[in-house]
């Protein structure tokens, strides 16, 4: 990102850093001209020639980016393309994983801008067109140095969603933000242009050759089986799915005709199982703030479940939910749960914690709205309707019929009452009680409050013949409490200098 943000480097330094990195990580390194290196990047070789130059420059923090630029001559004294090789980078700098491909398709400009948006969208930076403009600076011209403008960056962000390297949501980001989407560009397989084959799906592929092995030639006869009673087999099959047995267990060979002992069949897949060798699986600094208060949880979970976490939180941002609410919703779901009762973390957080619980409207969360802490009115009739249907008898039957009298009648076996399972609820929430619970649940049981002294009315001060008229709930107030104090206490004697003494009364 160092080559992004400086505006030292122009954008063409940027396009030729990409594709002369790419070439060096041969063993030779880059043995590229300036000409092919201006075909390959679509631009003219006095454009790579200018970027070549500051690459090669010190830059003003001290930092050379192509220190290894030198010429070669063979042996007879004729001149090769130099060796170029760009600085590795220090384990502390910032860096952005970009295909080639894009600087060999897009412009200059729009590679540094599709670097600053890539950049963003990898952790997850809330990015609008005045910010991505700070970095796209002009390079020639009576405004060289200065940033462009955001209407130019936003015409610069249409033609790369117009080229498909990005795509952009309006105003579905984070305070009326653009929200930003880079694609995996994977080279996309397609058939060869003289296969004869159709480029789309629907359209055929012409027949060129024909196959014989759906067809059987009326002269060839049928081959014949060495031994006497077995199926005529043409070829081995083989079976890869079959399980293989030990080759110590007797009755794992088969006797032939030919009184040879087939070996036994190799194994397929080994005892251990085989380690992951896939991607490692990355959270960006949003789902890391979601899943904040649910940390401790996350080494009892597998990869598997883990990925699924990171794909359900990121479909909720994708769909408007702030990290804030996410947040708060998986806080209050683990204080309302026993750590005791978390058997499989990955199946609690999937099912329990990260789902929206409410009613149809989105900003309602567990019968509050969101966006304003106020009460959920279709919440609370809900739950209303439900509060009364349970209040209501349920009557059932139990009555039996007299027994009928008579000597040939034979009493008819009474049918046994059917146990019903009866689950208290909270009359409030509706949440399920465990069984010899019952009432409000915790989450709406009233907390005790502690009770406050009533104020008391503020009277006036009644000190200094009732002109004070200061606000004292005691009758008094401070300064008129000082003063009575201080005409109540006995006068003390002045002190006299040392040295002196007091004239006796006469």
């Amino acid at each position: 990102m160092r080559l992004v943000e400086s505006p030292h480097y122009s954008d063409a330094a940027l396009s030729v850093y990409m594709k002369v990195k790419a070439l060096g990580l041969r063993p030779e390194g880059c043995t590229a001209g300036v000409a092919t290196l201006a075909s390959y990047l679509g631009v003219s070789p006095s454009t790579v020639q200018r970027g070549l130059a500051q690459l090669r420059a010190t830059a003003p923090d001290g930092v050379v980016e192509l220190p290894d630029s030198r010429r070669r001559s063979l042996p007879g004294g004729c001149g090769t393309t130099a060796r170029r090789r760009v600085r590795p980078l220090r384990p502390t700098e910032r860096f952005v994983w970009l295909p080639v491909a894009a600087s060999e398709h897009l412009r200059p400009r729009l590679l540094r801008a599709y670097a600053v948006i890539s950049y963003a969208v990898v952790r997850g930076i809330p990015l609008t067109e005045g910010a991505l403009a700070d970095f796209l600076r002009h390079h020639s011209g009576r405004r060289v140095g200065q940033a462009l403008t955001a209407e130019a960056a936003g015409r610069i962000v249409d033609q790369l969603a117009a080229s498909g390297w990005i795509s952009v949501r309006r105003r579905a980001g984070s305070q009326g933000r653009h929200l930003f989407l880079v694609p995996d560009q994977q080279a996309a397989l397609s058939s060869v242009l003289d296969d004869r084959s159709g480029s789309h799906a629907d359209e055929r592929s012409l027949a060129n050759k024909e196959d014989l092995r759906i067809d059987r030639l009326e002269n060839d006869a049928p081959s014949v089986s060495p031994a006497v009673g077995e199926l005529p087999v043409d070829k081995a099959v083989d079976d890869h799915r079959a399980t293989p047995r030990p080759a110590e267990t007797p009755g794992d060979h088969a006797l032939r005709a030919g009184g040879k002992t087939p070996a036994p069949s190799p194994t397929t897949h080994n005892a251990g199982a085989n380690p992951y060798r896939g991607p490692r699986l990355t959270f960006s600094a949003r789902l890391h703030a979601v899943l904040a208060p649910v940390r401790f949880l996350l080494p009892e979970i597998n990869t598997y479940v883990q990925r699924r976490i990171g794909q359900e939180i990121a479909r909720q941002l994708d769909d408007g939910t702030e990290v804030q609410r996410l947040r708060a919703r998986l806080t209050q779901r683990l204080a309302q749960t026993l750590l005791a009762d978390i058997r499989d973390p990955g199946r609690w957080l999937l099912g329990v914690a990260l789902p929206r619980w409410g009613c149809a409207d989105p900003d309602c969360e567990t019968g509050t709205r969101w966006s304003t802490g106020t009460e959920c009115r279709a919440c609370r009739e809900t739950l209303m309707e439900r509060a009364e249907a349970r209040r209501e008898p349920t009557a059932v039957s139990g009555t039996a019929l007299p027994p009928e009298t008579g000597p040939h009648r034979i009493p008819a076996a009474r049918p046994e009452p059917t146990v019903l399972r009866i689950v208290e609820c909270c009359p409030d929430c509706d949440r399920p009680h465990l069984p010899g619970n019952s009432g409000p649940c915790a989450s709406c049981r009233p907390h005790p409050t502690p009770v406050q002294d009533p104020a008391t009315a503020a009277t006036g001060c009644r000190g200094r013949g009732g002109t004070c008229g200061r606000p004292a709930p005691r009758g008094l107030c401070w300064r008129c409490r000082i003063e009575s104090e201080a005409e109540s206490r006995p006068a003390e004697p002045k002190s006299l200098p040392t040295g002196t003494k007091q004239a006796p009364h006469l």
